[in-house]
Formats: C-alpha cells, structure tokens, sequence
C-alpha cells in the first residue's frame, strides 16, 4: 500500500481515534501470505489429482502399462514418438555394448516425432555399419541389410524407453517371440 493510500485510509477513518490502531503492513503481508499459501494448496491439489488419475488407470490395467498389456504380435501404436531403438540381435533383456542404440532427433523446438524414420534409420545403419553390428570387413563401404522388423517395447527392454519403437533383424513373428507388439508405423 502507498503513502498516499494510508493517508487516505487515515483521513477516513480519522488519526484522532485512539482504540483503532491498524498496522497496515501487517495486514498486508497476512493478505500476501495467505494468497501464496493458497496458489500453493492449488498447485498441490492438482499434482495430487494427477498422481491420482495415473495410481487410478495403473491400477485399473493391473499394475501394467497399455504397451505391457498388449497382446504380444498385435499391432500397437508406439506411445514414445521422440525416441526409437536400432538393435544388434532380437534379443530385449541383453544389457551387452551396442546391443541396442537409442536415435532421437533434434530438432527446432527438441526432440521430433521420429516413428515415420526409425526403419530407415536403422537401415541406413546396418547399410553403413555404423554401430558395429556386423564383423568390419577391409574395404566394405556397403554391408548386408538383414530383414527389419519394428516392434513396440515393454517395460521389460533392459536400458529402453517403454512404447518406443525398437527395430530387430527378423520378422513379424519375432515381436511376438519377444511378447512384444508389432509397431504401427
């Protein structure tokens, strides 16, 4: 409150009234305090609401996740769209270098959607055999591309996200071999 604005509530209510005296920066700052506890409370109230919705659609699907639950060679839209996985062998508990690399790519604004891409990322990276996935040969600027497939990864992905794509030599019958879900592209 400003000088002004004292002086204005004294003029009104008079200075010659000796039983009301009012420490107006005291009831300031109780306003001031009791405004923040309550944006607190609110912000509170809402984490808790959030926590309570996510414990709620946990608990309704057992405990799992909608990836988790998934029937395993089903077709499932990833739920991780920023992140996706090149994998060395079919094989989701391997925790051995370069059994799998993370690809995510930047952009602008960060991260992007890279689901339309993961094949033809790992294509190109078995193409090139930038990670080592198959013996080095002298010479060879070209390796073999084995047959791909993208399947959708559980909570059981030693070292990956859950719901990104995870991209494995095989075919459809070796996301349902992993229990996972065939990725929708």
């Amino acid at each position: 409150m400003t000088t002004d604005e004292k002086d204005l509530l004294v003029r009104a209510l008079g200075a010659d009234e000796p039983p009301l005296q009012l420490d107006l920066d005291a009831l300031e700052s109780r306003g001031r305090a009791r405004r923040r506890r309550q944006a607190l409370l609110g912000v509170a109230a809402a984490v808790v609401g959030v926590a309570g919705i996510s414990v709620g659609v946990m608990l309704a699907a057992g405990g799992h996740s909608a990836v988790d639950t998934a029937a395993p060679g089903t077709p499932l839209a990833p739920t991780e769209r920023e992140v996706g996985y090149c994998y060395r062998t079919a094989d989701i508990g391997s925790t051995a270098p370069n059994q799998h690399i993370a690809i995510g790519v930047g952009g602008r604004d960060g991260r992007v959607d890279l689901t339309a891409d993961i094949m033809q990322i790992c294509v190109d990276s078995w193409q090139s055999n930038v990670y080592d996935f198959q013996p080095r040969q002298p010479g060879a600027t070209s390796y073999r591309i084995p047959q791909l497939v993208a399947c959708v990864l559980t909570s059981k992905a030693a070292g990956a996200t859950e719901g990104a794509v995870g991209v494995f030599p095989g075919t459809a019958n070796t996301c349902a071999e992993l229990g996972l879900p065939v990725a929708q592209l």
